[in-house]
């Protein structure tokens, strides 16, 4: 199992590795790309400045928790966008056959399909949560870990709710549209003042659509750091990639490529 986990980590890193060789083969174009990002994610984040200079609060948040929520979503989305976008294509490989061909290798299947697609540009989002941790006032030695672990469980969960949405596509044909406007709908209740959310709908927030652990549960960790709300999100993060992976395994079950949807 050790020597099976160590050889992953081998491989990840050398496919890291080749995505950076890539995309410094221009190295202009690559930093510009980064550059854009993170103008393009200060310029949204700017519209929230903008509501909160003349709101002042909204059901209790200030634009200090807004810029937490933004370095902890930016950052979680970074890591998906640069070590995991591929999955966003399983639809695809299911609907054209070419999964048979990560089925294949001897390793895990769902590593190579998550890892065989990176987006250079996403290191803006890093740059962007960053600054936006600085500019929170929250700063110190203590927020900061906490910042990066809710951002790593984050990413968990989203990787997981992308993974899920992608597997529809085991059972029904044209589904990358849908899986990309549920996720894309995910990401939004996801960027907006958790506040927002009370009574039934902040329970939906947290179960059926859990993007309250993109906003609502990393801001209450860093700000008021209680035990529970730690351990509620580090089993939300496990219970939702276990229902994903299995999800994909059970999906796994049903694909043929013989009788995959579009065969010419």
């Amino acid at each position: 199992m050790v020597a099976k986990f160590i050889n992953l980590c081998k491989l990840f890193f050398y496919i890291q590795k080749s995505n950076l060789k890539t995309a410094f083969l221009n190295t202009g174009d690559a930093l510009v790309n980064v550059l854009m990002m993170t103008i393009n994610n200060l310029s949204f984040i700017f519209m929230w400045w903008v509501i909160f200079h003349n709101k002042g609060n909204i059901n209790g948040w200030t634009f200090s928790e807004m810029a937490l929520l933004f370095a902890v979503s930016n950052n979680a989305f970074a890591t998906y966008a640069l070590f995991a976008r591929g999955i966003q294509n399983l639809p695809e490989y299911i609907s054209n056959g070419n999964l048979d061909n990560y089925l294949l290798t001897p390793r895990s299947s769902l590593f190579i399909v998550s890892t065989s697609e990176s987006t250079f540009a996403n290191w803006g989002d890093y740059l962007t949560g960053f600054i936006m941790y600085f500019l929170s006032g929250y700063v110190g030695w203590k927020t900061f870990f906490l910042m990066l672990l809710t951002s790593f469980l984050a990413f968990v969960i989203l990787y997981s709710v992308r993974l899920i949405v992608s597997c529809f596509a085991f059972f029904t044909s044209d589904t990358q549209r849908l899986g990309d406007n549920i996720f894309m709908a995910f990401l939004t209740f996801g960027m907006q003042p958790a506040t927002i959310f009370t009574g039934w709908y902040k329970i939906l927030f947290l179960t059926i659509i859990p993007a309250g652990f993109l906003s609502l549960v990393p801001v209450r960790i860093i700000t008021e750091f209680e035990w529970k709300d730690l351990l509620l999100m580090i089993l939300a993060s496990i219970f939702f990639a276990t229902v994903a992976i299995r999800f994909y395994h059970w999906g796994l079950k049903y694909y043929s490529s013989g009788n995959r949807f579009g065969v010419r």
